[in-house]
């Protein structure tokens, strides 16, 4: 008897450790370069609330490894509370693996992440986007130089350029939202960069197809229109 309860116990064990092992769909690991000492945590947005699901402490290794579980697409956060605003998003899918590349003393700012196709896809948004800030920034300093030696012309000439680069910016993340409209990056993106244009985000709600429409980012893009109907 006792032989066969320890049979049952064993086929317990290892019947409880392949299902834990099994609700763990999503590997999140890389590197936080110079890290001696510290926190990482990984946070999901919950019910509106942003919720550490998990976390490693650091103590003399730079690698990291988290097991997780998801139940669909979504943006989660890297966070090192140690570092001044040390947070870092990125877009991780059921059964994806994520790996990320980053320094401890820029923990976040242009960080590696190879991830799914959502996070290639976002990397490739990311980049063009960065573009357009950079060139921003160089037109307002041209405009503030401008302006500063009284070239009163010259700075309208800039103003000018700035409203076309903005145009210009917005038209680029439309094309790029509706060219990836079957994957879940698309309304994530909608959501994030026209919030506050309730008729720009049902032109774009309307061509999604179904699948994507009930997904997390799909569902927000439908509330924020609904809300503004009210």
């Amino acid at each position: 008897m006792k032989k066969i309860i320890g049979i049952l116990i064993i086929f317990t064990i290892i019947f409880s450790c392949n299902k834990n092992n099994s609700d763990k769909n999503l590997i999140i690991k890389g590197q936080v370069k110079g890290l001696q000492l510290g926190n990482l945590l990984i946070k999901q947005m919950i019910q509106d609330s942003l919720v550490s699901i998990d976390s490693i402490r650091v103590d003399g290794n730079e690698n990291f490894e988290f097991h997780t579980h998801i139940n669909e697409a979504q943006m989660m956060l890297l966070e090192l509370p140690e570092v001044k605003d040390g947070k870092l998003l990125f877009f991780a899918e059921p059964n994806d693996t994520v790996k990320i590349f980053t320094y401890v003393e820029s923990f976040g700012i242009n960080p590696i992440i190879k991830g799914g196709m959502n996070q290639t896809k976002l990397n490739e948004y990311n980049q063009m986007i960065k573009k357009f800030n950079n060139k921003d920034l160089d037109l307002f300093q041209q405009q503030f130089e401008a302006r500063k030696e009284h070239f009163i012309e010259e700075a309208d000439s800039i103003a000018e350029k700035l409203k076309s680069m903005k145009k210009k910016r917005k038209l680029y993340t439309l094309n790029f939202i509706f060219q990836n409209k079957n994957k879940s990056i698309a309304p994530y993106i909608a959501m994030m960069e026209f919030y506050d244009n309730p008729i720009v985000l049902d032109t774009i709600y309307k061509v999604l197809p179904e699948n994507i429409k009930a997904s997390l980012y799909g569902k927000e893009i439908k509330k924020l229109i609904d809300s503004s109907e009210k």
